[in-house]
């Protein structure tokens, strides 16, 4: 281990200096992508709503034009809910009404360190401490309007409260992040080879089984199901080998603590020190990475982040024998510092560039005069959410606009004129003219005027359509 104090504390300030400097460098930045939905989410609670509103579900009761892709919502008779859990947005409120962006940010800094502390607390070991600092890409979190920092400081106050032998919160909390994520299911079948059981296995269960039969029950009462949102709206599967490809280089990139697990891994083996563990840790890491619905988006191996604290539990064995005597634990941690800074920088700098990409097109939709836009991207509907706020009707193509009626559509809620975005080659195009059925007119929206759009960075294009009435 690191004996050094001034070595220990030097480390630590340089974790929390480094992530304190790129939550400053991403104040300026703009929400897209699931980081949007989160934040309309904040923005509802301090309405007094959980649910997202849409003004023309009775016209469009299956939700076909909803600005959402299908994943992120759940209709329940007469309420749509987000996929992602409110428990967030209502805990975080408070905050994003004080300070904004800013609010979120410094509770979810102060919650990343209390995690560390906490973790710190269950084994009494800086070097421990230290690689879950800086083992993965979970900090460049504290920056963003995400759970994934709520989630990591429950999933560490989970295995302090398995620490400390009390079965009614470790029953509460696990249950609870199965149901907000379900890949934490790896999580509860990993507990009993990390932590003592003996005492508490019993008590476990029971309250495992009150609190399942209380989440099952609730779940179906205001959802219809018996199943996470989360999981309900995944459940079907397609394998796609470069989703795997994928996230296994992010794995490896991003997560450092895997690959000093698997290091250590290959010590053991020579050293006839192998676990079970390690190899049921490995199983359901591959597991993750052949099952995952999706890429996680954010370029980050977000679905796999579940599993970091156990990297790094790992490590506290005889395996780290070999270090110590060698004196490389001084020489893993300042390589381990100085990777993961370089990939937080990379990272920040990323998402400074997609922000500014999202923060032109968001300046741009808003200078258009027309009150109803049409996207047949989602990652466009996820940037003009805000807008939802100036009273724009936002819809999202799913399908071609022929075979949905969607001129019927426009028709029955008054629409008589709409803006079309779109990026070509665009996957689904509206005719021109696009043909109103069963009207007793003949009526049409035909296109008006076509440009790209300004400041944009890419060659997004937008088209305005009218209705027109044949003359008589």
């Amino acid at each position: 281990m690191i004996h050094s104090k001034k070595a220990i504390g030097f480390f630590y300030c340089v974790g929390f200096l480094a992530i304190l400097f790129f939550s400053f460098k991403t104040i300026p930045t703009v929400s897209f992508s699931d980081f949007s939905l989160f934040e309309w989410q904040l923005k509802l609670v301090l309405k007094g709503s959980l649910h997202l509103p849409y003004p023309f579900l009775t016209t469009d009761p299956n939700l076909e034009f909803f600005p959402l892709p299908n994943v992120f919502f759940h209709l329940t008779k007469t309420n749509i809910d987000s996929t992602f859990p409110n428990l967030y947005p209502i805990l975080f409120s408070p905050f994003y009404w004080i300070g904004g962006k800013m609010g979120i940010q410094l509770i979810q800094f102060l919650l990343f360190f209390l995690s560390i502390w906490l973790f710190f607390l269950i084994k009494r070991d800086h070097l421990l401490s230290l690689i879950l600092l800086f083992g993965s890409s979970i900090p460049i979190y504290t920056n963003l309007i995400h759970d994934t920092i709520f989630i990591f400081f429950l999933e560490v106050l989970l295995f302090y409260n398995l620490h400390k032998q009390y079965p009614f919160f470790v029953s509460l909390l696990s249950l609870s992040l199965v149901w907000m994520r379900p890949e934490f299911v790896f999580v509860i079948c990993l507990l009993p080879f990390y932590f003592e059981w003996k005492n508490i296995w019993k008590q476990y269960l029971m309250w495992f089984g009150f609190f399942l039969f209380l989440f099952l029950t609730t779940n179906f009462i205001f959802y219809s199901t018996i199943f996470p949102l989360r999981l309900f709206k995944n459940s079907t599967y397609h394998w796609n080998p470069e989703i795997v490809v994928y996230l296994f280089r992010l794995l490896i990139e991003q997560i450092p603590a895997f690959t000093l697990f698997l290091v250590l891994v290959v010590i053991g083996v020579f050293q006839k020190k192998f676990k079970l563990q390690f190899l049921i840790l490995i199983f359901f890491t591959c597991l993750i990475l052949v099952f995952s619905p999706n890429t996680g988006g954010h370029n980050t191996p977000r679905y796999l982040f579940c599993l970091v604290p156990f990297y790094v539990l790992s490590f506290h064995s005889n395996l780290l024998e070999t270090l110590h005597r060698k004196n490389f634990t001084m020489i893993l941690v300042v390589v381990l510092t100085i990777y993961s800074v370089y990939q937080w920088q990379y990272q920040t700098k990323e998402l400074l560039k997609i922000s500014k990409f999202q923060s032109n097109t968001l300046a741009s939709l808003n200078q258009i005069p027309e009150q109803t836009i049409v996207f047949n991207n989602s990652d466009f509907s996820f940037v003009a959410l805000p807008l939802i706020e100036q009273n724009k009707n936002l819809f999202l193509l799913r399908e071609n606009p022929e075979k949905n009626a969607f001129s019927t559509f426009l028709v029955s809620n008054h629409i008589n004129s709409f803006v079309f975005v779109e990026l070509p080659p665009s996957p689904y195009a509206i005719p021109n003219p696009l043909v109103i059925p069963n009207c007793d007119n003949d009526c049409q929206f035909r296109l008006v005027d076509q440009s790209t759009l300004p400041n944009a960075m890419l060659p997004i294009m937008v088209t305005r359509y009218n209705r027109s009435f044949p003359r008589n």
